[in-house]
């Protein structure tokens, strides 16, 4: 018994893998080794903080030290994710990134992994990692007892991989929560929309009904009609693909508002928006300098307009697909260009390699 023991503490204290890693990092965006400190919670909003700044940004955090660092592992686990995005590994001596170079500089992460060495947790580096390359705080908090305590150790040494599934069944769970949660924020947020394009719909009647322009009746009716839809489909709505459609119709019926305060004020009609997608990043042309990408037309709104585009909900909802591995590899999450506070692309696409630090 005693030799299965030490048996089984030898296989614990050997640190995975980028191929053991690679499965969560392309479902999740993170990994979080058993035996470290790290809690999901922490972990997984540094992933989301990192994503809806602009970048592709993967956080892997081992509970032994990888054999040639943290850097170096982080650069095998780039070569696997076919060398799209930003990886950060966060190992018990040392803190390492790799990365293609299309958001954040290497000065940039230079100087976020400096100031993650003062975190005195696996939680605390990530955090503070994150909080200097965007400048936004991290709200999760550790959870006294959470994965990857001394607790989960022992049950590792006990019994193998029985605490595995425990565990992952209780991150699984744990995931399901925080997404409930993230779906209640962009409700939220198209509720506030929805009060807005009520409200101009509302300031609008009388100017509306008394004018003899029969285009900006339909307009005006077409936006009113969107609107109940849009309402409703947000009390039934339980998807992120079926609140991407409320976003749409949101988008759609501000630009009947639009078309028919042009009309009114004798003004052309705005271009009707399209279905926010991926786009690919701006191709730089060689001798050209980057590519530029063109200016979205933009109609000029009356000062008491409530009402406008939903850049920060699509953002949200966008970010919240790249989570779940919809904006993986290939996905173009990372050349995103719709609005709502995402950075634009940076170009470049080279790789880049740094931290490797020591922690203190």
């Amino acid at each position: 018994m005693k030799r299965l023991l030490v048996g089984l503490a030898s296989l614990a204290l050997v640190a995975a893998t980028p191929q053991q890693v690679l499965p969560g990092l392309e479902s999740d965006g993170y990994y979080i080794e058993p035996g470290s400190n790290a809690t999901e919670q922490v972990v997984s909003d540094s992933v989301f903080a990192g994503r809806s700044d602009g970048g592709r940004l993967y956080i892997v955090v081992l509970a032994e030290e990888p054999p040639g660092g943290a850097t170096t592992f982080s650069d095998s686990a780039l070569d696997l994710l076919e060398g799209d995005g930003y990886v950060v590994t966060i190992a018990p001596q040392t803190v390492g990134f790799a990365g293609d170079e299309t958001v954040w500089t290497e000065d940039e992460m230079n100087s976020a992994i400096d100031a993650s060495l003062a975190g005195g947790s696996d939680d605390e580096v990530a955090r503070l990692f994150i909080e200097s390359l965007t400048g936004e705080p991290v709200d999760g908090g550790s959870a006294p007892g959470g994965p990857g305590g001394g607790i989960p150790f022992l049950w590792i040494i006990l019994i193998g991989g029985g605490v595995v599934a425990v565990w992952t069944f209780m991150s699984r769970r744990s995931s399901a929560t925080r997404s409930a949660q993230r779906m209640t924020q962009v409700k939220n947020l198209a509720k506030e929309k929805l009060d807005e394009v009520a409200n101009d719909i509302l300031e609008m009647e009388d100017e509306v009904s008394m004018s003899a322009n029969a285009e900006a009746k339909e307009h005006y009716q077409r936006a009113s009609v969107v609107y109940s839809q849009a309402m409703e489909e947000t009390d039934r709505a339980t998807t992120i693909q079926e609140m991407l459609e409320v976003s749409e119709e949101l988008d759609l019926a501000i630009w009947e508002l639009d078309c028919a305060e042009a009309i009114l004020d004798g003004k052309p009609k705005p271009p009707k928006p399209e279905p926010p997608r991926p786009e690919p990043m701006p191709m730089e042309t060689p001798g050209e300098g980057p590519a530029q990408t063109p200016p979205v037309p933009r109609y000029d709104r009356r000062p008491q307009r409530q009402s406008s585009g939903s850049n920060e909900m699509l953002t949200m909802l966008m970010t919240m697909l790249a989570m779940r591995g919809m904006g993986g590899r290939g996905g173009g999450f990372g050349g995103w260009t719709g609005g709502g506070g995402m950075r634009p692309p940076m170009g470049g696409g080279g790789r880049m390699r740094g931290g490797g630090r020591r922690r203190g």
